[in-house]
């Protein structure tokens, strides 16, 4: 079964009549014809366990599916112990949680580079997760790392395929707005897109034991990657160039004008996966718009014949 939902609580939630109680989620997810949600435990995992179970019977009631994004403190590519230590601790108290919620996919960025070699830096991220996954023993729960944003960290395509086929219990997360980042823009093309697709359908075939998971967002990227996320209506005339934070923003333009990717050929390339998988939308204050029309796409598409290109993803 292929789902389709939200990242956290979309502004249209939080400011309409339901908003202000957060367990509402669930009923407003289903009622706009979606059927998942990643609750966003990104500032450490600090739901009350209580607050969880309900939340579990609530998702099982309106056929949501509940996935868990861990904290961004937990960096798992660091060779400084005591953060390591905290970090796998962190990782093991969302992992607690997320089993109480009833979710199967556990969602972490792998961490930065520190500037340092990749191929060094993998290798300490395998060690690493290795000794969670070693701690946790057998477990339904995956833990799926998302393609970064950004080219100072870990996290290319290639990089996520290949951690997660070295590590049980380890799979992939492939976030289309951060690949499009990473690359300076190659999925404005959509048959890149289509290549993409096809990558990770392959990876599933040689490793049958692996599951993917996805995200999406138009994106603004520079020089360096992922600047901001943004909404599929979002044009770059409109771009106020700052970052989230209030600093100058120089970034990239698109030939037409549009944040890429755009949701419809992502939509038309997911149909080349087969098996269960989950596609979460993450555009700018309007999750839910991004996600309805990446089901509506996904579900209406035509097939699309792939050609073959060189890309560094």
């Amino acid at each position: 079964m292929v789902r389709f939902g939200v990242a956290g609580y979309p502004l249209t939630f939080t400011e309409g009549s339901s908003g202000k109680d957060r367990s509402k989620i669930f009923e407003w997810v289903s009622k706009i014809g979606l059927d998942a949600v990643e609750l966003q435990m990104t500032y450490g995992p600090r739901t009350k366990p209580e607050k969880c179970i309900e939340y579990k019977a609530l998702s099982d009631d309106f056929g949501i599916r509940i996935s868990v994004h861990a904290a961004y403190y937990i960096v798992l590519t660091s060779d400084e112990e005591e953060k390591v230590s905290r970090s796998i601790d962190t990782l093991n108290k969302t992992y607690e949680l997320a089993d109480l919620l009833g979710a199967k996919e556990v969602i972490l960025h792998p961490g930065p580079l520190y500037g340092g070699d990749e191929h060094e830096v993998s290798a300490r991220f395998v060690d690493n997760a290795g000794r969670f996954v070693d701690q946790l023993g057998s477990s339904e729960i995956g833990l799926f790392i998302e393609t970064a944003g950004k080219v100072g960290q870990l996290g290319s395509v290639d990089q996520i395929l290949s951690l997660s086929k070295q590590l049980e219990g380890v799979h992939p997360c492939i976030d289309f707005g951060h690949v499009h980042a990473r690359t300076l823009g190659t999925l404005e093309q959509s048959n890149n897109i289509f290549v993409l697709c096809n990558e990770i359908q392959n990876f599933l075939d040689n490793n049958p034991l692996k599951r993917a998971h996805f995200h999406y967002t138009p994106i603004h990227f520079g020089p360096r990657g992922e600047i901001q996320h943004r909404a599929v209506e979002d044009r770059y005339p409109e771009l106020e160039q700052k970052d989230l934070f209030g600093k100058a923003a120089v970034g990239e333009r698109s030939e037409d004008g549009w944040f890429h990717p755009r949701p419809d050929p992502v939509a038309q390339a997911l149909r080349i996966l087969s098996g269960d998988f989950t596609v979460i939308s993450e555009t700018h204050n309007s999750q839910e718009t991004g996600a309805k029309l990446l089901k509506e796409n996904f579900f209406s598409s035509g097939q699309h014949e792939i050609k073959r290109t060189s890309i560094a993803l």
